[in-house]
C-alpha cells in the first residue's frame, strides 16, 4: 500500500536553534521522528519500531519547506520511505515495525 503526506518543519522549531546559525537546517532525526509518526498514524494498532535496516540522507532540508513523504508498507511489518521537496530527495531507507500482539518478553 503506497501512502504520500505532506510535512512542514516551522523555522521556529526548537531543533533549529543553533543548528546551524545563519544556515538552519532541520536535523535527520526531527525528520525521521516526523516520518515514524506519520508512518505510525496509518498502521493499525500501536506500531513499535524494531529495526531500521537502512536510512540515507540525501540533501539537507531547510526550515519551512514543504516536505512529501511517500511510503510504501509491504507485507511482514516493512516499510520503505523517501522524502522529497519537489525532485529534491531529502532522505530514504526502510523501517520494520512490531506489531502488539508481538511485544517482545522482558529477559528474566
Amino acid at each position: 500500500m503506497m501512502v504520500e503526506k505532506n510535512l512542514h518543519i516551522d523555522s521556529s522549531h526548537p531543533s533549529l536553534t543553533g543548528h546551524f546559525p545563519g544556515n538552519p537546517i532541520v536535523p535527520g532525526v526531527v525528520i525521521l521522528g516526523e516520518v515514524l509518526e506519520l508512518i505510525g498514524e496509518s498502521l493499525n494498532g500501536s506500531p513499535m519500531l524494531a529495526k531500521v535496516p537502512s536510512v540515507k540522507f540525501h540533501s539537507p532540508l531547510r526550515p519551512n519547506e514543504s516536505l512529501q513523504l511517500n511510503f510504501d508498507i509491504l507485507s511482514n511489518h516493512v516499510v520503505t520511505f523517501s522524502c522529497q521537496v519537489g525532485s529534491r530527495l531529502i532522505a530514504s531507507g526502510e523501517f520494520i515495525f512490531q506489531m502488539d500482539s508481538q511485544t517482545p518478553s522482558s529477559p528474566s
